[in-house]
């Protein structure tokens, strides 16, 4: 018989603030819960998002979110998604400075090497803001940051990706490239932000094949679709005996 713990999954971590602990939303196609069913069978997704989180205490706490480390399994990919919160202006509680903001992302990187050895980085960029947008779910005194913010914060997290030589899944040009202006009321970013801040279901759907795209093209190796499953499909054993001996252990 199979012995406790015996079949255990590497894990995905998604880390980041409410971008990706709204990532778990079904109800807006999140693009972690798309993540998840992706790997389903093959990779456990650990959604580490904290709504108003920036930076300087993601990086913090990261030791003691970190899935713990055994011998049966380990990370092999690790997402980063910060800066829309880094961005508010200056005075505000989440702000963090730009040069401290691409410090807080190397020491994050840096940490992840040690916390789980061998896992592959994507740094992800904010998404642009929708000022208009936000402006709709917010009193003036309430509005706390800018779109020319999210764009110095997403050119950031480039330039520490590039430096670090791990990619860098850019939603914040794939989201501008997309949008047109003159469709809609707020200025075209209601078709993938919800308040100008966070993803809608079509925001979710670009992030989720950005993802995709990018996992594929630098690991081929966790690509979903090539992945075989932990425990093999009903389909390819004949009974018990022949599915514990699939797994390595004597019926």
């Amino acid at each position: 018989m199979l012995s406790a713990n015996s079949l255990t999954y590497d894990r995905i971590v998604c880390l980041g603030d409410s971008l990706t602990q709204r990532g778990a939303e079904v109800d807006r196609r999140g693009w972690t819960a798309q993540l998840a069913q992706a790997y389903a069978r093959r990779l456990d997704l650990v959604n580490r998002g904290f709504g108003g989180f920036n930076s300087r205490w993601l990086r913090a706490i990261l030791p003691a979110i970190m899935p713990a480390r055994d011998v049966h399994s380990r990370v092999r990919l690790a997402t980063v998604l910060l800066g829309a919160n880094d961005a508010q202006f200056a005075g505000f509680k989440c702000h963090v400075p730009l040069d401290e903001f691409r410090d807080n992302l190397r020491a994050i990187a840096a940490a992840l090497g040690v916390l789980a050895p061998g896992a592959h980085l994507l740094l992800v960029t904010p998404p642009p803001f929708g000022e208009k947008l936000y402006a709709r779910f917010k009193s003036p005194d309430e509005i706390d940051r800018g779109h020319a913010g999210s764009a110095a914060y997403a050119q950031a997290v480039r330039q520490v990706a590039a430096e670090l030589h791990v990619p860098c899944v850019d939603l914040w040009s794939a989201i501008d490239a997309r949008i047109d202006p003159a469709v809609g009321q707020d200025d075209g970013y209601d078709h993938f932000l919800h308040d100008g801040l966070h993803l809608n279901a079509n925001g979710n759907d670009l992030l989720f094949a950005l993802l995709t795209d990018a996992i594929k093209s630098n690991f081929p190796e966790l690509d979903p679709d090539a992945m075989p499953f932990v425990v093999p499909s009903f389909r390819d054993f004949d009974n018990t005996d022949h599915l514990l001996r699939m797994l390595g252990s004597p019926p």
